[in-house]
């Protein structure tokens, strides 16, 4: 299953982006799609390469890491509601408050560019974005199913 409802993770009180990035990436590992190294490949690779994503009217952030470290396709999900602040992509020397925080755990066989597209279209309207905050994890999850292409 590509997204699941134990995957959506509710961020309501403070917490470090470390800590954030473990927390979903335990949620993919506790189900077999990632390997131990996971969690420290994200926090390598967000170190190096931000992926907070400035988007106009709002921020979304898409952590991920090398096939090497996943077993299976999978995602996990993070709604921010505790302002824990990526650095962005485009311009590592400032930052962004995500609203929706994507981990992707992708495995070679999977179209790469497809998912980040598809969750371009999913997540580029803020008003979208803004229901699915208010939404339960069940829902938020058939929500990311119906929208995110893998081929």
């Amino acid at each position: 299953m590509l997204f699941s409802p134990q995957r959506v993770l509710i961020f309501n009180d403070p917490v470090s982006r470390s800590d954030a990035l473990r927390q979903l990436a335990a949620t993919l590992e506790a189900e077999g799609l990632v390997k131990a190294s996971f969690a420290e490949g994200v926090l390598a690779r967000e170190a190096i390469y931000p992926t907070g994503i400035f988007m106009e009217t709002h921020s979304i952030a898409i952590p991920h890491t090398e096939f090497e470290h996943v077993n299976q396709t999978g995602f996990a999900v993070g709604i921010n509601h505790s302002g824990i602040e990526f650095q962005r992509t485009d311009e590592p020397d400032e930052t962004v408050k995500p609203d929706i925080i994507v981990m992707m755990a992708i495995d070679p066989a999977c179209e790469k560019v497809a998912i980040i597209q598809s969750l371009f279209a999913l997540l580029a309207d803020k008003a979208k974005v803004e229901n699915l905050c208010e939404l339960a994890p069940e829902d938020i999850a058939k929500e990311f199913t119906n929208a995110v292409i893998t081929r």
